[in-house]
C-alpha cells in the first residue's frame, strides 16, 4: 500500500515537472517572436543613410533657367542686330568674325552652357583715340539697349576656372569668342528667338558677342551617279 502511494507521488511529481517545462519553453518562445519584430523595423533605418548620402554627391549644380526670362516681342532688327557705339568702328578685318553655324560658351554665373547657331563677334575700336568711351559708358549703353528689347543681364564678371574645367579648357578656348575677361552677359528671348548678348570692356575698346540659337542646315550629302557624269 505504501509502495503504491510513493508510485502515484512520484508519477505527479513528474507530471508537474513536465508541465513546468512547458511553459518556459513557451514563455521562451514568445519571448523570442516579440523581440524579432524590433529587430527587422531597426533594418530599414541602415539602408536609408547610404541612400541619403548618394542623393547628396550626384546632386547637379543649378543652372540659368531661360523659361524664368519674359517672353519679348520688340523688334530687333537686322541682324546682328546690335550696332556698335557712336565714334566706334570694326578697324581691321580680324575686328569683326562671324559664322552661319558654330558654338560659343556663355556663362550663366555658375556654368558655361553651349549654344550654337549663327555668331558674329566684334571688336570695336575709338575711330578717335583721344576720344574714346569710358568703360562705364559702353556697358551701361548696351545694358540700356538690351533692356528696352526685352532682355535680362544673365552675369556680370569674369568665368571661373571651375566652370573652364567642366567643360574642359581647349574646348573652351576654341569657342572663346575672344572673351578673355569680365564680361556682361545678356539673353533676349523671343517666341521664335533666342539671342544672347557677350559684352566685354577693355580700356578705350569693347567686344561685343551675338548669338543666336539655331539648328544646322546639313549641306552634305551622297553622291549620284547623274552628278558624277556632269563632273
Amino acid at each position: 500500500m505504501k509502495t503504491t502511494i510513493r508510485l502515484v507521488a512520484s508519477c505527479a511529481l513528474l507530471g508537474l515537472l513536465a508541465s513546468c517545462g512547458k511553459k518556459d519553453n513557451a514563455e521562451d518562445t514568445t519571448a523570442t517572436t516579440e523581440t524579432s519584430p524590433a529587430a527587422t523595423t531597426e533594418a530599414p533605418a541602415t539602408t536609408e543613410a547610404p541612400a541619403e548620402a548618394a542623393a547628396t554627391t550626384t546632386a547637379p549644380g543649378a543652372t540659368f533657367d531661360l523659361s524664368t526670362v519674359p517672353v519679348s516681342s520688340a523688334s530687333l532688327g537686322a541682324w546682328p542686330y546690335l550696332s556698335g557705339l557712336k565714334g566706334y568702328h570694326t578697324a581691321y578685318d580680324s575686328d569683326s568674325t562671324g559664322f552661319d553655324f558654330d558654338r560659343a560658351y556663355v556663362y550663366d554665373g555658375k556654368n558655361l552652357v553651349a549654344v550654337e547657331g549663327r555668331i558674329v563677334s566684334r571688336h570695336f575700336r575709338p575711330v578717335d583715340s583721344e576720344k574714346p568711351a569710358s568703360e562705364l559708358m559702353q556697358q551701361r549703353n548696351y545694358e540700356n539697349l538690351i533692356k528696352s528689347l526685352g532682355g535680362v543681364k544673365v552675369s556680370s564678371g569674369e568665368v571661373s576656372e571651375d566652370a573652364i574645367k567642366v567643360v574642359g579648357e581647349d574646348e573652351y578656348e576654341k569657342h572663346d569668342t575672344n572673351i578673355s575677361g569680365p564680361t556682361d552677359t545678356y539673353v533676349i528671348r523671343q517666341k521664335d528667338k533666342e539671342v544672347w548678348v557677350q559684352m566685354q570692356p577693355s580700356g578705350s575698346d569693347y567686344v561685343l558677342n551675338v548669338i543666336e540659337k539655331a539648328g544646322m542646315q546639313q549641306q552634305a550629302g551622297v553622291v549620284n551617279a547623274a552628278d558624277i557624269k556632269k563632273n
